[in-house]
């Protein structure tokens, strides 16, 4: 089967032939969202979970994983959102700890780099939360809530929860 990538360049192909013009960046985001619904659709999630975890891992994509976490909420798939969720977070909460040496001796750029890493880190550990409280898994959200807590007090900690 091929990848999000190469399907998504096919179809691009195919719209810019019917529109007659490459497509505008506008275009090419909704193309990307109707690829990623019938992907769903056709239950291609753990493709899915790949190409997010690929595209998106350290920072970005927050659409796709709002849509992502709706569904397998939705249909109760908890062995999908942990994978998920613990893909994204692991990989963002590297991304602030690689800044965050030079962010703590005051280095500007380093602090907006850090910054922005631990938001989008807290932004994966937000849709995980909300992801397990609809799911009504109160010991998982307990667990989740106190690494969110250390992880907001800059301290290394294992997860909690499943990889």
């Amino acid at each position: 089967m091929p990848t999000f990538s190469v399907e998504f360049g096919k179809h691009w192909v195919k719209r810019s032939k019917e529109l007659g013009r490459d497509l505008t960046s506008e275009e090419a985001a909704v193309l990307e969202a109707e690829l990623f619904k019938l992907w769903i659709a056709e239950g291609r999630l753990d493709d899915l979970i790949r190409t997010v975890h690929a595209n998106h891992g350290r920072e970005g994509g927050l659409e796709q994983i709002v849509v992502l976490g709706y569904h397998l909420r939705e249909t109760k798939d908890a062995d999908r959102i942990h994978s998920l969720f613990r893909g994204l977070i692991s990989r963002r909460v590297k991304a602030f700890y690689s800044w965050w040496p030079r962010a703590s001796t005051g280095h500007i750029g380093a602090m907006q780099d850090a910054a922005h890493a631990m938001a989008e880190a807290m932004d994966a550990y937000t849709e995980y939360f909300i992801s397990l409280h609809k799911l009504e898994l109160k010991v998982e959200c307990d667990q989740l809530r106190e690494e969110m807590k250390k992880f907001q007090a800059r301290e290394k900690m294992a997860a909690v929860l499943p990889k």
